[in-house]
């Protein structure tokens, strides 16, 4: 039991090559030593290898691994593109919308008020104190429509650049 409990220690082994300088005695046959030097293994040259000259088979395939390397760089390019766009698009709509909502909500507010504004008058109109009488066909004023086509464009205002020009609608003069 006191055997596994030992702590393993690793011992260095000795190395088969001993440097050039390392010496060893050898006992030569009339009792003297010399010493002999070891000399270092023999490294044999590099063997060059025939190479092989490229076949019509490998040079389709070359080709075809190049063509392959175009395609997936595109296919990559597009698929970043069309990511960027669908992410673009996407904050444009939500903008939109967002400025769709608000407007929404002003619509409903201006003809919230413009029901209240119709009832008060409609309440004062009631009321005998303002005397509101309904129009008499004596008193209606008859306008003259003016030839459009005459006005020259120098004598139209013209827009500032900050402002936008409103179109010309045939509506008539009054009533």
């Amino acid at each position: 039991m006191s055997a596994a409990l030992k702590s393993y220690v690793p011992r260095p082994v000795p190395s088969r090559r001993r440097s050039a300088a390392a010496h060893a005695a050898v006992a030569l046959s009339d009792g003297s030593t010399a010493i002999a030097v070891e000399s270092s293994p023999k490294v044999a040259a590099p063997v060059i290898l025939p190479t092989a000259v490229p076949g019509p088979a490998v040079q389709v395939l070359s080709k075809l691994h190049l063509v392959s390397s175009v395609l997936a760089a595109a296919v990559v390019a597009l698929t970043l593109i069309s990511y960027g766009t669908s992410v673009y698009l996407n904050r444009q709509l939500s903008q939109a919308n967002q400025q769709l909502n608000r407007l929404q909500r002003s619509e409903q507010q201006i003809a919230a008020a413009n029901e209240v504004l119709k009832n008060h008058l409609a309440k004062q109109a009631e009321d005998s104190n303002f005397r509101f009488q309904p129009p008499q066909p004596g008193n209606v004023i008859f306008l003259q429509p003016t030839d459009r086509t005459a006005a020259q464009p120098s004598q139209t205002p013209k827009a500032s650049p900050g402002h936008l020009r409103l179109p010309k609608v045939d509506v008539p003069m009054g009533y």
